[in-house]
């Protein structure tokens, strides 16, 4: 009875998922006469996965990542996170565009801009970052948002998954 009792605790808590990537979030509000005209996000991919994807990336070995790179990038792996909504919820319907894709400090980083649907005052405007399958942190911290635009960074507890909300005020 014991061993099936083991058995089963084991069996149990490897269900639990657990992020494999640790992606660090850097928002910039670009704002215009009290609305958002768009957010300018940059992640930056934890040490160990960028590692794997500089091998596989950086097909001249140059240590940058060229156009045909960066486009390789975008239509393999940004672009299929659409799914996903790019870890990135908004109340408001939003496009992205402008991607880039760069090694800097022996890691990955890819900036995009999103552009909302519609105008909205700043205000009224808050983005989350989170993976509800919980294979990705998205990490945003307070330090990470560089900018004068009065907000507030929190996180966002979602039982299986953790995230983080910027609000701006």
């Amino acid at each position: 009875m014991i061993k099936l009792y083991i058995s089963l605790l084991i069996f149990i808590t490897s269900l639990y998922a657990h992020p494999h990537t640790f992606i660090e979030v850097y928002p910039t509000a670009n704002t215009k006469d009290g609305y958002i005209e768009n957010i300018k996000i940059k992640w930056i991919i934890d040490q160990m996965t960028s590692s794997m994807l500089i091998m596989e990336f950086d097909n001249n070995n140059d240590g940058k990542i060229d156009i045909n790179e960066n486009n390789y990038i975008n239509e393999n792996y940004f672009s299929t996170l659409k799914k996903q909504g790019y870890y990135t919820y908004s109340k408001y319907k939003y496009k992205i565009s402008d991607f880039k894709a760069q090694i800097a400090n022996n890691k990955i980083e890819y900036t995009y801009i999103l552009k909302l649907d519609q105008k909205v005052k700043i205000k009224d405007f808050s983005l989350s970052f989170y993976d509800t399958d919980f294979f990705v942190s998205m990490v945003l911290k307070e330090k990470f948002v560089n900018q004068k635009i009065p907000h507030l960074v929190e996180g966002i507890d979602g039982d299986f998954y953790y995230g983080y909300k910027i609000t701006y005020k």
